[in-house]
């Protein structure tokens, strides 16, 4: 049965951080990395379990995806109300929350793998990378990777499924729970849904 995929980070406006793409090859590496390591993790499935699953992929996601620019985006007007003490919780947190989700939807392997299909460049020095999630008598699944270039490193800074984007859910989860109940209360809800993934992938 193939695992339910975790769509997230749509990113089209950042902070001028930069630079000219000089190579497809180069910025592909670290979503080569990512599937690699999600199939990885899919076909240790049972064996490794939630808390396996989590640990090998703590490491990939935490160097392969650039967080503070998705914070950035996720949180809108609010980020630049927030302290460096805060910015930095919720960084932690959403990082936290990704690896969770991927840990707990990328569990089963059902002959799954990723194909690169095109490359392109955009505007700002970022590079489009598309590639289809295969598997055996299912429909292709489309990933979309945005990624840039922080201090010379290429990170994802976004990735939308078949067209559909968690960042943008996100941002308006997140700017309304702040709008009506403060951050605190975003970073619980964050913790809780942490939590729940732990939870509810135990056995």
């Amino acid at each position: 049965m193939t695992p339910r995929y975790f769509p997230a980070f749509l990113l089209f406006l950042l902070l001028p951080l930069y630079v000219l793409a000089d190579s497809p090859e180069e910025a592909r590496k670290p979503v080569d990395r990512l599937n690699s390591t999600l199939v990885e993790v899919m076909k240790g499935g049972q064996k490794l379990g939630y808390a396996g699953r989590y640990k090998r992929l703590d490491p990939v996601v935490r160097q392969t995806f650039e967080f503070e620019a998705v914070s950035l985006i996720a949180l809108g007007v609010h980020w630049k109300k927030l302290d460096q003490p805060q910015k930095l919780a919720f960084m932690d947190k959403l990082t936290d929350l990704s690896i969770a989700t991927y840990a707990a939807q990328f569990k089963e392997f059902g002959g799954e793998s990723f194909q690169f299909e095109s490359s392109q460049d955009i505007k700002n020095g970022k590079i489009l990378l598309r590639y289809n999630l295969v598997a055996p008598s299912e429909k292709p699944i489309k990933f979309e990777y945005f990624v840039g270039q922080f201090n010379g490193q290429w990170h994802i800074i976004n990735i939308v499924v078949d067209g559909i984007s968690d960042l943008a859910l996100k941002k308006a989860q997140y700017t309304s729970v702040i709008d009506r109940e403060g951050f605190d209360a975003l970073l619980n809800k964050l913790t809780q849904k942490i939590t729940d993934y732990a939870k509810n992938n135990a056995t």
